[in-house]
């Protein structure tokens, strides 16, 4: 059969015109039109079709065309193929037969048989498949209707990442509701490994597309010994395009329904951040909490944590740390699903680097608004930081800082002078309930001239004058008082610098640089014994002090030119060495710059290291050694090992002799093929010749789906960890901890 080609070019503003002009055009078999003008393939308007096929025949009375093999209508991104197809021009309807194919940019449909609308953007498929794109799902089922733009409904179908024809898991359903680029409702739906049933729910929702959509999230529930059976629900409110809610509920058999809030803020103006609070009315047992080893501390529980940062006004950058809890058991009991610490700090990784400063063990929590300024040659800045006492005897006399208000300016050049200038001040507001407290204000002015003598000696003489005034508080009877204090300080600083270039070739080239230097500290013996006592900074111990030693940097520089024959040029730092010791010109001194033994001299030396050649390697390796002791005592040692597959490697050690510390920590992860990884942590501690922690895990992963499973110790605790990940639908599995615990859950 003899083939033709025709091209249809369909104006919906001018349809009963456009056919009776086009027509002597369309039976030669070519329509044209402006592909500019066309829009998506979903949407209303006058978009230009074509229609090409091997047999195509019309109606001019009924305005019907019918085309047979290998029939292609397109416009644009938008698409319908099929064997068989009749296209009614005055109902701008297609019906469609025969491997019909109709895509839409990313996304597609499949069926045997199609009613379409091309104006309404609305038909019906018997037996057909969706595939949606921005997460790879497959939705097939015996009839798919779709009702608009954006809606699909499915009758008896299954949901599935895997390949439909012989998925790995899929969910079965009776009827889904599907929103593009929103929620899929899917009613009786049944989770199946292959082709067995493994779980059934009355209702589940699916995230189609990543677009953000208000609903109920994924819930977890298990089974623990300190809060009994439980099950957490959460909902997620996409309230606005820059802000959004998720709010949740945790039943617990023993415990009472514990609720949560976690808000997340990306604002041009109010910044970027994340707020989270769990309230809980809390109904244990006093005496099974007793037998856990949790005393009761109260009824009314909660923690409140955020992070959040925004640029204000006149260039003003601001920081808010919040972490505040009820009591000193809170963080140590709950330490699973969306309260716990781990899922806290994944959420503030999420928009910071910022995570929670202090562990569930540590009972002063800390709070902090932070507010920065910087110039050119100087910075402003203002920290207001509350420390939560959770031990409570603590808590009257723990000092706050409200505000700790400090400029700095940068050393600048006089004017007509070979000096510089700079400025550190600060002003403190010490506050607590009971005890000493005021404010402290402090400025320290310096003076520097450096000199350049001769091609290779740099020396830097400086003097400096600290003055603080104190504002005493009393505690109500003693009324206010002042006092102050002047400490003078002279600095003189002396280096040199030896270098040598070596070159392996052309490209390639390495700078060795060696920097002896030698610094001078003098502070006179000034009284501050009746002075407030707020911090370090109220007692400035006498120097009179040498800190010498030598750094030494390898820096690369490499050469080339790009695909466009554009040069470049790449310098990176591969390695820094520092090694110091400071002598005490006055034997004694009670807090020289470098630590000392008891009447010692001479200091004791400090090592440090830093080796960065390229970045699947960084090692990093402080070290201080005692030569009265004739023994290193501290260690601090830390290697990060990288591959280009993914591979990773990360050891720290630590040592110190006061207070005793000797341990080891090593984790590591390999990936032994494309879809077999291990992994693996452990924390021993020398000292105590135990472990700490220790995690042992393996994960497989096959095309759709994969299996996780792991082993944790930790002190008596002991847990094996099982879990189903499903692309695209998240994970499933359980915990089975020490005294027979069950905890299921699952994570979108």
């Amino acid at each position: 059969m003899r083939r033709h080609r025709l091209f249809l070019s369909i104006w919906f503003a001018t349809l009963g015109l456009a056919a009776l002009l086009w027509r002597p055009l369309c039976l030669e078999g070519h329509a044209a039109g402006d592909p500019s003008q066309a829009k998506n393939f979903f949407s209303q308007g006058d978009s230009p079709w074509s229609i090409e096929a091997q047999t195509l025949r019309y109606d001019a009375v009924n305005r019907i065309y019918q085309a047979e093999g290998d029939v292609r209508i397109t416009s644009q991104d938008k698409s319908i193929r099929a064997d068989w197809a009749q296209v009614d021009l005055n109902r701008q309807e297609a019906q469609l037969a025969g491997s019909v194919r109709i895509q839409y940019g990313s996304d597609w449909l499949t069926g045997d048989k199609v009613i379409w609308h091309l104006d309404t953007e609305t038909g019906w498929v018997d037996g057909g498949t969706v595939y949606f794109s921005e997460n790879g799902f497959y939705v097939s089922g015996k009839s798919i209707t779709k009702r608009g733009p954006d809606r699909y409904h499915v009758t008896r179908g299954t949901l599935t990442t895997c390949d439909p024809s012989s998925p790995d898991w899929s969910v079965s359903f009776a009827d889904m509701d599907v929103t593009v680029d929103g929620l899929g409702w899917a009613k009786h739906g049944v989770l199946r490994l292959g082709k067995i049933p493994v779980f059934y729910t009355p209702f589940a929702l699916f995230p189609v597309n990543r677009e953000r959509q208000s609903g109920f999230l994924m819930p977890s529930f298990g089974s623990s010994t300190l809060h009994g059976p439980y099950v957490e629900v959460p909902f997620y409110w996409a309230w606005r395009q820059d802000m959004d809610w998720t709010f949740s509920v945790n039943a617990m058999e023993k415990r009472g329904a514990m609720l949560g809030a976690e808000y997340r803020i990306a604002h041009a103006t109010l910044g970027e951040g994340v707020w989270m609070l769990n309230v809980l009315e809390d109904q244990a047992d006093r005496e099974h909490l007793a037998d856990k080893g949790y005393p009761f501390q109260e009824k009314d529980r909660y923690w409140l944590r955020a992070r959040h940062s925004a640029a204000l006004p006149h260039d003003v950058e601001m920081f808010v740390d919040v972490d505040m809890v009820s009591d000193r058991h809170f963080l140590k009991e709950f330490q699973s699903g969306s309260v716990s610490q781990s899922a806290t700090n994944r959420a503030f990784r999420r928009v910071s680097q910022r995570e929670i400063l202090n562990d569930e063990t540590v009972t002063s929590r800390e709070s902090s608004l932070y507010l920065l300024r910087r110039w050119e040659s100087a910075a402003a800045s203002m920290d207001v930081r509350y420390w939560d006492q959770l031990d409570r005897s603590l808590d009257e006399t723990t000092l706050q800082h409200l505000p700790y208000i400090r400029a700095t300016m940068t050393p600048s050049l006089l004017e007509s002078w070979p000096a510089y200038y700079a400025v550190d001040s600060s002003v403190v507001h010490f506050w607590r309930p009971e005890g000493e407290k005021g404010v402290r204000t402090d400025i320290a002015p310096s003076l520097s001239s450096p000199l350049q003598w001769f091609p290779y000696l740099t020396v830097e003489p400086s003097v400096g004058l600290r003055s603080t005034l104190y504002q005493k508080d009393g505690n109500g009877t003693e009324g206010s008082a002042f006092d102050w204090r002047w400490v003078p300080e002279a600095r003189l600083s002396a280096s040199t610098r030896l270098e040598r270039v070596y070159r392996p070739s052309d490209t390639f080239a390495v700078q060795h640089v060696v920097r002896p230097d030698v610094f001078y500290t003098y502070i006179p013996d000034i009284d501050q014994s009746d002075l407030p006592l707020f911090d370090s900074l109220d007692r400035i111990s006498r120097q009179n002090t040498v800190i010498y030693g030598l750094s030494s940097f390898f820096t690369t520089k490499k050469t080339g030119f790009t695909g466009t024959k554009e040069p470049w040029t790449a310098y990176r730092e591969w390695a820094r060495v520092g090694v110091h010791q400071a002598y005490l010109l006055d034997g004694d001194i009670e807090k020289p710059p470098i630590e000392t033994q008891p009447g010692k001299r001479f200091s004791d030396l400090q090592l440090a290291v830093d080796i960065t050649p390229e970045r699947y390697l960084t090692l990093s390796y402080d070290a201080t050694y005692s030569p009265s002791q004739t023994r290193t005592t501290l260690h601090d040692l830390s290697l990060w090992l990288n591959s280009h597959r993914g591979d990773w490697a990360h050891v720290t050690y630590r040592y110190r002799q006061d207070p005793s510390v000797d341990e080891l920590i090593g984790s590591a992860a390999v990936q032994v093929h494309p879809r077999l990884s291990l992994y693996a942590l452990y924390d021993y501690s020398f000292e105590k010749q135990e472990s700490f922690k220790q995690v042992y895990g393996v994960q497989y992963r096959h095309g759709c789906w994969g299996i996780r499973v792991s082993y944790r110790e930790e002190a008596e605790d002991r847990e094996i960890t099982l879990a189903l990940v499903l692309v695209g639908l998240g994970q499933i599995g359980g915990t089975f901890a020490q005294e027979g615990d069950l905890a299921l859950s699952t994570t979108p």
